[in-house]
């Protein structure tokens, strides 16, 4: 099953693979962890820290089976929310850009804020804060 969920989420995975050697080669790096490609540092990181369109700065950021993020430091301590958002990729495939967008635009139109009131971020949300204080019951 794990090998239809590579597949699934591929084409934005392939589309993002270049990020790796962007980051290598402007000083960052990459590994895989736990089957997701983490990329850090360099140009990626630094952009990251500086902000990206709609979310502004972050630590990191989930696309496909790749997260980037502006260091090892930001990855690790952001994994368990990173990899909620690699489990909704595998669940709408290379369509969850489009649902996470939507899914913020309808949260803004409804008063709130795109980022913090998006369900998929707050998804991601709870399952770190249940990782972080051992409640694992919650989902």
């Amino acid at each position: 099953m794990q090998l239809l969920a590579y597949l699934w989420v591929g084409p934005v995975t392939l589309c993002c693979l270049p990020l790796a050697l962007l980051a290598k080669w402007t000083g960052g790096g990459y590994a895989i962890h736990s089957g997701v490609l983490e990329v850090w540092g360099g140009w990626i990181g630094r952009r990251l820290h500086s902000g990206i369109p709609v979310l502004g700065a972050v630590n990191a950021v989930t696309l496909g089976h790749l997260v980037a993020g502006v260091s090892p430091a930001h990855l690790d301590s952001s994994r368990t929310h990173e990899r909620a958002h690699v489990e909704q990729f595998e669940h709408w495939g290379a369509l969850f850009p489009l649902v996470y967008l939507l899914a913020g635009l309808w949260a803004h139109w409804r008063g709130g804020n795109f980022y913090w009131d998006n369900p998929y971020e707050i998804e991601a949300r709870v399952k770190a804060a249940a990782v972080k204080t051992g409640d694992l019951c919650r989902h």
